[in-house]
């Protein structure tokens, strides 16, 4: 079984204030609709970097690293170090579909300008529209929103509104909530993308190093909604167990150990393998987006895939 693996920083006030309270089944049902419009725009702003990313590719040498620049990072960032990254993927996180090719461009030029001024967005691939991605985007958080509700009201099933499919409420709460949590934030602000076991929670233990600093298990995720809902028995992860996981997670104020901890393990990680150094790059640039931020970070799998066209 392959992975299609990704480092995650989440902006955890949001997800406590906001998203949380939602998938627990309280205040409204437009409550998010604001999020939900955001994420439609982003996923555009997403796209027109990656038409440059994937334009920029066909013209490129070897220098210009696909696994970093178009499959790695998000959006598409040249920027050298873990700080000048992070800001980089918050400059793009506050674009407009108006503002995103002049900073596509200044990325770029900041690469190679010759570079720059020979590449031309790839427009070869397609983006639904508005209402389409609105749909996609929210239709989980959604359901589990209904699955809270329903157990609320003393109703042990619920309807999935896209098939003739009923659900046990408990169960898609307790399978798929810190999932659909992180896929949603990833809307919002979008993590790195990698392929195989290269996780920092495996690494470390394949390398034997010990359980790095910082990583706990995902149950944060879950906020308050174990209190709310006492009688499912919520499931929890330390580490990718499987695809469609969120695995180690970093909490708020917790990102800088870790970083440290990356870095002083990184050659008994990396194994000497050049691959896994990208990856622990990758890593340590979406924990330093965390640090920026003040939020947490998380290992996951399947948030992506390249082969389908979710992409970062």
């Amino acid at each position: 079984m392959g992975y299609d693996t990704s480092f995650h920083a989440l902006d955890m006030r949001l997800a406590e204030e906001r998203i949380l309270p939602y998938l627990a089944g309280l205040g409204g049902d437009a409550d998010l609709d604001d999020l939900i419009a955001l994420a439609v725009e982003q996923a555009r702003v997403r796209f027109r970097a990656k038409a440059w990313a994937l334009g920029a590719l066909k013209v490129a040498d070897d220098e210009f690293d696909s696994a970093l620049y178009v499959w790695g990072r998000p959006y598409l960032i040249t920027a050298e170090t873990p700080a000048e990254v992070a800001e980089t993927a918050v400059r793009y996180r506050d674009c407009t579909i108006g503002t995103v090719d002049e900073l596509a461009r200044a990325q770029l030029a900041l690469f190679d300008p010759a570079l720059a001024a020979r590449t031309e967005p790839d427009m070869s691939g397609t983006l639904p529209g508005a209402d389409d991605l609105a749909i996609d985007i929210a239709w989980k958080i959604r359901l589990l929103r209904q699955a809270a509700l329903a157990l609320r009201s003393g109703q042990p099933t619920v309807d999935d509104p896209h098939s003739p499919e009923t659900h046990d409420a408990a169960d898609l709460l307790r399978n798929n909530l810190q999932f659909c949590l992180v896929e949603f934030a990833a809307r919002l602000l979008p993590g790195w993308m990698d392929r195989g076991v290269v996780w920092p929670t495996a690494l470390a233990e394949e390398a034997g190093t010990g359980w790095p600093a910082g990583f706990g298990g995902n149950g944060p995720l879950l906020g308050d909604l174990p209190s709310q809902f006492p009688e499912i028995a919520w499931r929890t992860e330390d580490t990718i167990t499987a695809n469609y996981v969120i695995g180690g997670f970093v909490g708020a104020g917790d990102a800088t150990a870790a970083r440290g901890w990356l870095a002083e393990h990184a050659e008994a990680l990396s194994g000497g393998d050049d691959r896994t150094r990208l990856s622990l790059r990758k890593c340590d640039e979406a924990l330093a987006l965390a640090e920026l931020i003040g939020g947490g970070f998380a290992e996951a799998t399947e948030i992506y895939s390249g082969m389908e066209g979710r992409i970062n």
